[in-house]
């Protein structure tokens, strides 16, 4: 009994994306999936899971869960045994709070009531966040709705699990926790297919790796699995301190996320026409200080741009000097395709003369996107979207620059290309930028100033760790 691909051809009416797939998922098996994005990873998960083509795509060929064409089953059936993480965890979520949102997803496929919280209090430990269920979901992290997602998955009960850049957002202790989880799911008898850009930590643990090629799925041997791993190494970060130029002083700063105490007097200045990388754990409270520079979080202190109190700035002139990159590149667009996205940002743009036509074209061919102009923005795959938001960002050109996790979900040259585009912006604009990110292992030659994020605050680091 298995999950079970044969030939298989999915895509959309003007292309094929991926032909001539095989694939099978034994219970037991966990099945490492790596490519570029856009390459349709996204694609053949949701094909896998019955998606598409109800809801999308052109498919032919074949999918079977334990001898069942997937397509033919009920829904709630069906998510009792395939069922899928999205890579952006908030599609899947419907309730206010994590305890509604879990009673809503078991209602759906119609569990028994009396053994709910059991199965809700069993999901939430396994994912190792106990006390989550009377959380509100607005006020977590990506990395927390990361794990939210995946105890949601685990709750619905189904043997096949299908898992979409699940670690994108989360933090490195936290990603080998989950992959340990991974691994004991998968020795409890659990089938999972993974996506990932990152091979660290799936050799011990994975049964199969399979890469994207052109519109081909392509397995790797196990004796070439060992390419994929690459050492962790330290650099250091050539800001010096104390920070000279600075644009952003903080003084007795504490802010909060709903009940949650997140910074307590913090003093800090934040170094200007300079790149800082703010790391730390899930939760710490990195994206609402973000939010805090954004002007989009209260706080309690001093915060100045510039010598002038933040809370003094009119928003429209605030928001004219600092921009934000939102973690889902979806807050991001106001329009329908990539062309209009384009040309509203190029029209509005603070340095049009930088960013003129040939300029434009040159970054956006750079990235992947030059034969995405028609589309709507909507249906790009995750990494494609999230390359769309940055450019838009950068083609604005605020004078100050925050981003969250940027990164997120990009394969290795995708990633280059965005770090070389933010370094060459940044450089030739004098622009300063703040970003949060867990992706060190590229960016690390693009940092000036590293801070670490913990419940003890925020420090100035000497290095990066990639």
């Amino acid at each position: 009994m298995a999950l079970s691909a044969q030939n298989l051809t999915v895509g959309y009416p003007d292309r094929p994306v991926l032909e001539g797939v095989n694939l099978t998922l034994n219970k037991g098996d966990l099945i490492l999936l790596m490519g570029p994005s856009g390459s349709g990873k996204s694609t053949l998960l949701k094909t896998l899971v019955g998606l598409y083509p109800k809801y999308g795509g052109v498919v032919s060929g074949d999918v079977t869960v334990d001898g069942q064409p997937v397509a033919d089953m009920l829904a709630n059936h069906r998510a009792q045994a395939v069922t899928m993480l999205f890579q952006q965890p908030d599609q899947q979520f419907a309730m206010p709070t994590v305890n509604e949102e879990l009673v809503f997803a078991l209602e759906n496929i119609e569990y028994e009531p009396e053994k709910m919280a059991a199965r809700i209090d069993w999901a939430l430990k396994t994912v190792g966040l106990p006390d989550f269920g009377p959380r509100q979901l607005a006020t977590l992290s990506g990395g927390e709705l990361q794990k939210i997602a995946l105890a949601e998955t685990l709750a619905l009960g189904a043997d096949y699990l299908i898992l979409d850049e699940p670690f994108a957002a989360v933090d490195a202790k936290s990603r080998q926790s989950l992959q340990v989880l991974l691994g004991n799911l998968v020795k409890d008898g659990f089938g999972i297919i993974i996506s990932d850009h990152d091979f660290d930590g799936y050799q011990e643990i994975m049964t199969d790796f399979y890469q994207v090629k052109g519109s081909a799925l392509v397995p790797v041997e196990p004796g070439d699995w060992t390419d994929y791993a690459k050492p962790s190494q330290t650099h250091p970060v050539p800001g010096t301190l104390p920070v000279q130029s600075t644009i952003f002083e903080q003084e007795q700063l504490s802010l909060k996320n709903g009940d949650q105490v997140i910074l307590t007097d913090s003093d800090l200045s934040w170094a200007k026409q300079r790149v800082t990388l703010i790391t730390g754990p899930n939760g710490v409270g990195k994206s609402s200080l973000l939010r805090v520079l954004a002007k989009l979080h209260p706080y309690q202190g001093q915060l100045k741009l510039a010598g002038q109190e933040v809370h003094k700035i009119r928003s429209r002139t605030y928001y004219h000097q600092v921009g934000l990159v939102f973690q889902n590149p979806r807050d991001q667009f106001l329009n329908v395709t990539v062309d209009d996205e384009l040309q509203q940002v190029q029209r509005a743009s603070y340095q049009a003369d930088y960013w003129d036509a040939k300029q434009v074209e040159q970054a956006v061919g750079r990235l992947g996107l030059a034969d995405c102009g028609q589309q709507s923005v909507y249906q790009l795959s995750g990494g494609q979207q999230k390359k769309l938001a940055l450019l838009l960002m950068l083609i604005m050109a605020p004078p100050v620059l925050l981003l969250d996790e940027p990164f997120a979900g990009l394969d290795q040259d995708s990633l280059i290309q965005v770090r070389d585009l933010i370094q060459e912006a940044q450089q030739d604009l004098g622009l300063t930028i703040i970003m949060i990110s867990h992706q060190t292992e590229v960016i690390w030659s693009l940092v000036d100033y590293h801070l670490a994020f913990s419940r003890a605050g925020l420090t100035y680091q000497g290095e990066v760790v990639s």
